[in-house]
């Protein structure tokens, strides 16, 4: 995984890869800035993708204007169902 790192002097941040186990590895340790920084490690939001996901919202499709018409058509003529 990608964890968020940065230098609690200099606020310098940088990405590295950890496994979860070992994503406090560098926290601690000196900054490579020389400025007698300790390493923290940062929140991040996490990366999101959106390709490929499934919306519950569907098209109607096209026989949905047909049932409505029916519906109307048989719920009299004071009814105030409306169709495209």
């Amino acid at each position: 995984m990608i964890y968020d790192y940065y230098c609690d002097k200099c606020n310098k941040r940088w990405e590295e890869a950890h496994t979860i186990e070992n994503r406090d590895y560098p926290v601690g340790k000196d900054c490579p800035c020389g400025e007698g920084g300790k390493v923290k490690r940062g929140v991040s939001a996490p990366g999101l993708s959106f390709e490929g996901a499934l919306s519950p919202i569907r098209p109607a499709g096209s026989g949905w204007n047909d049932v409505l018409k029916t519906i109307k058509k048989n719920s009299g003529k004071d009814n105030t169902i409306e169709h495209y």
